[in-house]
């Protein structure tokens, strides 16, 4: 797949031009076709994949999406990120642009067709490692889904990596709790001849437009090839989100 050197930009021109467009649409009768949603969420610790991107400290994270009943979607997502541990990479930042479609497919399944562009702004020179990364995401009865992405440049290493991932949640009774389970793989032979795996269980619960999450997240297989082994021990993650609408 030809590498989508400008998804960034154009998800930032498309989510801007919704905005914009938006209160038109909305004198034309046409309002109901369009959604957008904001998030801010604070985590203790900006864990991807089994692993902190952070360097073990707490970050904010802003998130603005918008969406057309067509199943077309943009978003664009911030974030601290220490993970590099390079003094001399100048990152200590990312934003990540995405352009997707996602609609029900059959009675009970729906499809989310996603290209993500990973952006580190602010790098030094020599340091650069943006890429893109293609998702293909079922999920079946709302509770339950597997996914399988693709970076055919993996952090702008030349090489292709791939991940797959299952997981689900639970609603517990009455009590408002959800339980949310997944499991991942991380194929990473082709960039740094080693593979591993990572796991996530968490009890989440919803307080009006505010969402906490206590998260345990581990992994299994990572080797020194991959990185600091410290930064992927098992840990308890708190996640706070303020969910909503424009």
């Amino acid at each position: 797949m030809k590498n989508l050197i400008k998804l960034g930009a154009l998800a930032s021109l498309v989510i801007v031009s919704f905005a914009v467009a938006r209160p038109a649409m909305a004198q034309d009768g046409a309002a109901s076709d369009w959604t957008i949603q904001g998030n801010v969420t604070v985590v203790s610790d900006y864990m991807f994949r089994g692993i902190s991107l952070s360097n073990q400290d707490p970050a904010v994270q802003p998130s603005l999406t918008v969406s057309h009943s067509s199943g077309f979607y943009g978003n664009v997502w911030g974030s601290s990120n220490d993970n590099f541990n390079n003094p001399g990479d100048g990152i200590n930042k990312e934003v990540d642009y995405t352009l997707g479609w996602s609609r029900d497919v059959a009675k009970n399944v729906n499809l989310d067709l996603h290209a993500v562009r990973y952006t580190f702004p602010g790098y030094n020179p020599g340091f650069g490692i943006d890429y893109n990364e293609y998702f293909v995401k079922a999920t079946f009865f709302k509770n339950y889904f597997a996914m399988f992405s693709y970076a055919n440049d993996y952090a702008n290493s030349g090489h292709s990596a791939t991940y797959y991932q299952i997981g689900g949640s639970w609603g517990v009774g009455a009590t408002g709790i959800t339980v949310n389970a997944a499991a991942g793989y991380s194929d990473l032979n082709n960039v740094v001849h080693d593979s591993y795996y990572d796991y996530i269980v968490g009890l989440g619960r919803d307080f009006g437009p505010i969402n906490l999450n206590l998260s345990f997240i581990d992994t299994s297989s990572f080797g020194a090839n991959l990185g600091n082994p410290a930064l992927a021990d098992s840990r308890v993650v708190l996640t706070a989100a303020w969910n909503f609408n424009l």
